[in-house]
């Protein structure tokens, strides 16, 4: 069975008729993304990762079984360990603990465990870019239009697929193969560094030297400006390239 297949029903949080954009927009991300895994047999193991002050959640995809344990770590947070079978199961989980900050890990590893030594390869680049380099991003209504004013030239760097992260960008391009090594990546991932730099922008030089870094979900929430009573930020997909338009939207920007 395809780990991507299912019908994921739209859900609500909080208050009344709360609909998310989980459904439309993450799975447009998860499809995108680990597509061409899947098309080369590749299933296993991809890296899915929620927290927020009291809890951990450390989701192992795609398992060839479902299971799940919950132990109190030494700083007193809940830890939740799981391994889930197919993208239902994955939304389904971001669905219940919906109240964290999620994050994927564009590579696949070739054991449960998270570790640079069990990295096995990967189809993405990816930069980071930060916002409060440029602009008070405590300010929503300013980060928005920031992030909407340097789109349009992030986009001649021809992404695949731009985040809003709720503070700034995430910027993926999708290589034609696979880098199995740190050092291929890093080859690679200076070609998105320079392009991006040009645009007038400073990628994140922690995250574009490591090549198993995690990125927030599109249609979570980014639990960082959740303060003095100020509502959370939904994460999202802004654009989707033209030619990955089976699993996204044709040239579409996303607000």
């Amino acid at each position: 069975m395809n780990p991507l297949e299912g019908n994921p029903h739209p859900s609500r949080v909080g208050r009344k008729s709360v609909i998310f954009l989980m459904d439309r927009n993450t799975i447009i991300f998860l499809k995108t993304l680990l597509k061409p895994y899947l098309e080369q047999g590749i299933e296993r193991w991809f890296y899915v990762f929620g927290m927020n002050n009291n809890e951990n959640n450390f989701v192992h995809i795609f398992s060839p079984y479902r299971s799940r344990k919950k132990f109190r770590n030494r700083y007193n947070q809940i830890d939740y360990v799981e391994y889930l079978t197919n993208l239902d199961e994955v939304l389904e989980k971001i669905r219940k603990a919906f109240a964290n900050n999620w994050y994927i890990c564009p590579a696949y590893f070739t054991s449960d465990m998270y570790r640079i030594d069990t990295f096995g390869g990967t189809y993405w680049t990816f930069v980071d870019i930060d916002f409060k380099h440029y602009i008070n991003v405590e300010n929503e209504k300013e980060t928005k239009e920031f992030a909407k004013k340097h789109l349009e030239n992030v986009i001649r760097c021809e992404p695949d697929m731009v985040v809003f992260s709720g503070g700034g960008l995430h910027i993926y391009k999708q290589l034609d193969k696979m880098v199995t090594s740190k050092e291929q990546w890093l080859k690679e991932e200076a070609k998105l560094v320079e392009c991006v730099k040009k645009t007038g922008l400073e990628p994140d030089p922690k995250v574009s030297s490591n090549h198993i870094n995690i990125l927030r979900i599109p249609g979570t929430i980014n639990l960082r400006y959740y303060k003095d009573g100020k509502k959370h930020r939904f994460v999202d997909l802004i654009y989707g390239n033209p030619r990955l338009s089976e699993v996204g939207r044709k040239s579409e920007k996303i607000y």
